[in-house]
């Protein structure tokens, strides 16, 4: 509908205009996604907008870069500092501002003509008129409705972006600190790979060993170096990886790293009902249910308006050549004989189908993905358990042997070394088995939607059985763990 009124109406309708303008809430339900977001991790959040807070929240961060980093204060650096994810934000305020565009009425136009008369005598022809569509009034409250559903969409898809942040920050945080013990490790091998070569040059030198036993040496000690080599550029590219993750540049990317990775847990989460878990908190999948939802919300408004085209009512006004004022209503039906929103309730209808299928394919994804970090996080600590009971300590039985057939001279030096790369090539596997561990466990966290369950001692009917204690991430503490 079109509202038409002529010169006497202009002013009221101005006045109209002023008094229906709405202004868009900074917040743009900021608040919401906080509360989404704090039901399943413990972090704050900190939207940019220029504020006063924004200089209180640089402090906290350079307060938390001082500190050793843990994987809670990156992922935390991360949420307050990443530009990405803060323009990830903005997403709200885009929003927001469509839900209160949905609540305005359509701007009115004014309109004005005049015409000259082709005899002196005659005065001007002068005609005004406003219009308005009045079908936007009548359609505003389904219009509303609609937007509000989309925003909610909006807020859930930004808290579940924040939560994929804190298990990608975490997976990250854990490589960099893998690749840094990693690449500590190599460093010692390469020493060991250095002894033994040049006890090799001695050796050879004085005609005890031949060309053969030297070009062994050699090639074992270069490819030492070039495993370092590899481990060092490993863990520069994971640190700046976690770097970026945390918007840091400048001095702030000389924070600081712990010695070794974390102990795992000595108990496990619960591995039972992790499929309702997931499918309750996951915001991805309320994502989805989001758009099915809006979807049929907008195919529902077009198949009861799909009759009512195009209505004009009004009152134009207008001034004759005889200086006399004409006033009148007007009225304009669209008759939808060949239109009747076929096509456009088809379109909504396929698009609807298409959402509820997608729907359902997520959740079977997500059920799908839960069960297999749960299949994989049990056998990655049934792999731990295996190196630090069994694989390490007989690396470590076989070095004290060597040394003993060594020191009866049974054996000679180069076997001795030998013995002792080896351990420190299981013990490397062993470090990687629990960096996965941890980076699997993110994603088990990602995966049950930001929230992993309390832990807690398998009990005697399950399959698995873990020891009690922590695992220990060193050698010394490996052996002293076993001898005790």
């Amino acid at each position: 509908m079109r509202l038409k009124s002529g010169h006497p109406s202009l002013l009221l309708c101005l006045v109209f205009i002023v008094v229906g303008c709405a202004q868009v809430p900074k917040e743009a339900g900021f608040n919401e996604v906080k509360d989404l977001v704090g039901q399943r991790v413990d972090y704050n959040l900190h939207w940019n907008q220029t504020t006063e807070a924004d200089r209180a929240v640089k402090k906290a961060i350079e307060e938390l870069l001082n500190k050793e980093l843990t994987p809670e204060t990156a992922v935390q650096i991360a949420l307050l500092n990443n530009p990405n994810l803060q323009a990830v934000y903005e997403d709200l305020g885009i929003t927001q501002a469509d839900v209160v565009e949905a609540g305005l009425l359509e701007n009115p136009v004014l309109f004005g003509r005049a015409r000259f008369p082709n005899k002196s005598a005659e005065s001007n022809n002068y005609e005004f008129e406003i219009t308005q569509n009045f079908l936007n009034l009548l359609m505003l409250p389904a219009r509303k409705k609609l937007s509000a559903i989309r925003f909610e969409q909006v807020k859930l898809h930004v808290a579940d972006e924040v939560i994929r942040w804190v298990a990608d920050v975490r997976k990250s945080y854990f490589t960099v600190l893998g690749a840094k013990q990693i690449r500590d490790l190599r460093n010692e091998i390469t020493l060991a790979g250095g002894n033994s070569f040049e006890l090799a040059q001695r050796l050879h030198s004085a005609g005890n060993v031949g060309d053969l036993e030297l070009a062994h040496e050699k090639a074992q000690f270069e490819q030492a170096r070039l495993e370092l080599s590899h481990s060092e550029a490993a863990y520069l590219d994971a640190r700046e990886q976690l770097t970026r993750y945390m918007g840091l540049w400048g001095p702030q990317t000389s924070w600081r790293l712990p010695e070794q990775l974390p102990d795992i847990p000595a108990a496990e989460i619960p591995l039972e009902h992790l499929e309702s878990v997931a499918i309750e908190n996951r915001l991805d999948l309320a994502v989805e249910r989001k758009a099915v939802e809006a979807l049929a919300q907008a195919l529902g408004i077009t198949v009861d308006w799909r009759w009512v085209g195009h209505v004009e009512v009004g009152i134009s006004t207008e001034r004759e050549t005889d200086k006399t004022w004409v006033s009148g209503p007007s009225l304009a039906i669209e008759l939808p004989i060949f239109n009747q929103r076929q096509a456009d309730i088809a379109r909504l209808e396929a698009q609807l189908r298409r959402s509820q299928n997608r729907l359902a394919a997520h959740a079977i994804e997500i059920r799908s993905a839960v069960r297999s970090l749960r299949n994989r996080l049990i056998m990655q600590r049934n792999r731990i358990d295996h190196y630090r009971l069994t694989v390490l300590p007989l690396r470590e039985q076989i070095v004290d042997l060597t040394f003993k057939k060594y020191n009866y001279m049974l054996i000679g030096a180069f076997d001795l070394l030998m013995a002792k790369q080896q351990e420190f090539e299981a013990y490397q596997k062993y470090l990687e088995a629990v960096r996965d561990y941890w980076i699997i466990r993110a994603d088990m966290q990602r995966s049950l939607g930001g929230k992993l369950p309390p832990a807690r001692m398998q009990s005697k009917g399950d399959f698995q059985t873990y020891p009690t204690a922590t695992f220990p991430m060193n050698k010394q503490d490996i052996r002293a763990n076993r001898m005790n």
